[in-house]
């Protein structure tokens, strides 16, 4: 009877914790995202306004060109997101008309409601982690100490007042993350998480279609996490990673046949593909030293300004974003027009790329990687350099509490899509934004285990 009344406590200060965590996360990414002035919108921001518009004047007047103006190029559920809104809210619709026009005069205001649903959401990816961290770490001081990190970076809220699809598919992250921490941490294989899982994984795919790789990354992980990680049943296992893809094919097949069925693709979307890429190849081309140059670059904040200071202009302009010579610019300029002429005239111009700049340098392609993945995973700034330097504390830390395994695995996702995006993608920071996830549960961790340790030395040291 004990054991009972002591588990209802500890149930009731879990719920009253996660409520109190949510309404912090609603609080902070509100004023956030509300009191800073906002921006106009450019470049691709432009472009999701426009479509945005376009599809809640279709939805009113003819839902026929709803198919049509969606197409196959860009996920499908930002846009009618923002056009599901517009409908509702004509102030929105006539703002995102008129962003989306280059030049002309808007008033921004007319974004608020947009601005307001998109913050809620990314009040919610922030609460997904706060659960999460709990979760792994099995110590509330932890998580909140998380939450605080990741809210003070502002790694999520900095997107809730541009139209981008950051937003969305950050939400969809941290709440595969969320159930994923529920799977590794579960005893047995949980079904119903498994199945959340994959649905959240896809619909982030939906939104950004390059997470359909971490789709077909994680069956295999969950797969060896419950065979060899817990020792489970074959038959658990595999129940386990067919409720994952269950989970995912259910949100992903209706679009996938529509691809098909309407526009004779088999897949969820016609991509960027070969574009990407080609950008991408340009820093094959660095030298070995602008290489090992690169690593200083990078790094967080003071990386340009003391490569800058050590090494001459000439060695470091060709790693800055706009110098007319840098790799990037030449990504979009020349090369760029030479390798998509090329390829252009392939039956496969993604294949062609890859066996004619990949395959054939293989090694210096995944050298450069390596620096663009550290180029890319610089998240919340120094958050994230602190957060990285103490993962080993970190594991130290969990595993003498029996908890490192699944902290391992949890890192796994953010880490695949930071490699994936470094391989074929000049890789920004803006689309490894999960990975703080990793790095303030890190910092989180080491922080409140150094705390306890030097509070209990002080009440030792009080006591002689």
């Amino acid at each position: 009877m004990q054991i009972v009344s002591a588990y209802a406590r500890l149930l009731h200060q879990d719920r009253a914790q996660a409520v109190l965590a949510c309404a912090v996360c609603l609080i902070v990414a509100l004023l956030q995202t509300l009191v800073p002035p906002y921006t106009r919108p450019v470049a691709d921001a432009m472009q999701y306004a426009g479509m945005a518009a376009s599809l809640a004047d279709a939805m009113v007047s003819d839902w026929g060109r709803v198919n049509e103006i969606l197409g196959t190029f860009f996920g499908p559920v930002y846009p009618m997101f923002v056009g599901v809104l517009a409908v509702f809210d004509t102030d929105l619709a006539q703002a995102l008309k008129c962003v989306s026009q280059d030049g002309a005069v808007c008033d921004l205001n007319g974004l608020t409601a947009l601005f307001v649903v998109q913050a809620v959401l990314t009040a919610f990816t922030a609460f997904f982690i706060f659960l999460a961290a709990r979760r792994l770490a099995g110590d509330a001081r932890i998580a909140w100490l998380t939450l605080m990190i990741v809210l003070a970076t502002k790694c999520f809220t900095h997107y809730a007042g541009l139209i981008l699809t950051e937003t969305p598919t950050f939400f969809f992250i941290g709440l595969f993350s969320w159930m994923l921490a529920r799977v590794l941490s579960d005893p047995a294989p949980a079904r119903r998480d498994a199945v959340l899982a994959g649905a959240a994984l896809a619909g982030a795919a939906l939104t950004r279609a390059s997470y359909v790789y971490l789709l077909y990354f994680m069956v295999p992980v969950i797969v060896v996490w419950w065979r060899v990680g817990r020792g489970r049943m074959w038959t658990d296992t595999i129940a386990a990673a067919a409720c994952f893809a269950a989970g995912a094919a259910a949100i992903l097949a209706p679009w996938w046949i529509r691809n098909y069925v309407g526009f004779d693709l088999a897949g969820i979307s016609g991509g960027y593909g070969p574009k990407v890429l080609i950008e991408r190849l340009p820093y094959n081309l660095m030298t070995w030293r602008e290489w090992a140059i690169s690593l200083i670059y990078w790094l967080p904040d003071f990386g340009d300004s003391l490569a800058t200071a050590v090494f001459s202009e000439e060695q470091v302009r060709r790693l800055s974003w706009y110098h007319p010579d840098s790799f990037y610019m030449m990504g979009r300029g020349q090369f760029f027009l030479d390798v998509r002429a090329a390829s252009g005239a392939q039956d496969n111009p993604l294949g062609y790329l890859l066996r004619e700049y990949v395959w054939g340098d293989l090694g210096k392609h995944l050298a450069v990687t390596l620096s663009l993945a550290l180029r890319g995973q610089w998240v919340g700034n120094y958050a994230g350099l602190v957060g990285f330097i103490l993962l080993p504390a970190c594991v130290w830390i969990l595993a003498c509490r029996g908890r490192a395994g699944p902290f391992l695995v949890f890192c796994l996702p953010p880490y695949f899509m930071l490699g994936l995006y470094a391989f074929v993608s000049v890789n920004v920071v803006r689309y490894n934004e999960p990975l703080i996830a990793v790095f303030a549960l890190s910092g989180a961790t080491v922080i409140v285990h150094l705390a306890v340790h030097g509070v209990d030395r002080l009440r030792r040291i009080r006591k002689q």
